[in-house]
């Protein structure tokens, strides 16, 4: 695998966004004692190779869900931590159909074996809980847990920089697209133990687009779910992945931008609102 599919850029004195290069991110978070990689991207090229050349630090791996866009070249790694709710999402995603399905279609990639991709870690998970904090020296990471997107999504907090990693559990088009997404009154909920926390970060990430966001963007996504619930959002046809879906908030022409001007939004399908 090559080490040249990746760039990253420091955002604070311990963490590291590093970007792969169908345009995901990942974040590497480097205490005095030992460093954590957020996710893997879609792993296109050494990662962990990568990263050596970024710090010196032991690293292991937190997976904030089992989604392939998150997991790539996690194989590379000897410990990786996941919330064990995303078990039957990971075994679903790593089946060789779905791989090889996944490289075809949303990494156009020409492979004809799971051999050709990136290694996906396939031993035992250290499991991941909701609160859990890991000290790494100068700075801790505590994992939120936040049910939706996938059953074990999980955000991060670097609690002495006051930065949260919402990753893929609240964003710009929240997606809740399959059979295991929950539903709105169950996301919902979820966002609002996210909430509990947002007395202790100033800052957003997530993975994907801009990477930035403000701290409204919770409360617009919560406001998407009352809209969605109450059968007063813009109900706007959506096809994804061959998934007939609707979108919460109308786009302005040609982009991802919500008409409003606000930021956030959610994607979903009919038999998810309730």
């Amino acid at each position: 695998m090559k080490n040249d599919s990746y760039t990253h850029e420091k955002l604070s004195p311990h963490l590291w966004r590093i970007i792969d290069s169908t345009g995901v991110c990942c974040y590497l978070v480097v205490g005095t004692e030992r460093a954590c990689l957020l996710d893997t991207t879609n792993g296109l090229g050494n990662i962990k190779e990568y990263i050596q050349g970024v710090m010196n630090r032991p690293v292991f791996v937190i997976l904030t869900h089992a989604h392939l866009d998150h997991m790539g070249s996690s194989g590379l790694f000897d410990e990786v931590y996941l919330n064990m709710e995303d078990l039957p999402v990971y075994r679903y995603k790593t089946s060789t159909e779905h791989r090889l399905y996944d490289a075809k279609k949303r990494l156009k990639l020409q492979v004809s074996n799971i051999s050709e991709l990136p290694p996906i870690y396939d031993r035992e998970f250290r499991p991941l809980t909701d609160g859990q904090c890991f000290e790494l020296g100068e700075i801790t990471i505590q994992m939120i847990s936040v049910k939706g997107h996938t059953p074990g999504m999980m955000c991060a907090l670097l609690k002495e920089e006051r930065i949260a990693i919402f990753g893929d559990a609240c964003g710009v088009a929240v997606m809740l697209m399959d059979q295991f997404s929950s539903n709105v009154s169950e996301y919902r909920e979820s966002l609002l133990h996210l909430k509990e926390y947002e007395e202790q970060y100033d800052v957003v990430y997530r993975n994907h687009g801009t990477f930035t966001s403000p701290k409204e963007l919770l409360d617009n996504v919560i406001e998407c779910c009352d809209l969605v619930l109450a059968g007063k959002d813009d109900h706007v046809p959506f096809q994804l992945y061959g998934h007939d879906l609707f979108l919460c908030h109308k786009l302005k022409s040609g982009t991802h931008e919500r008409v409003d001007g606000k930021e956030g939004n959610l994607l979903y399908l009919s038999e998810k609102v309730k």
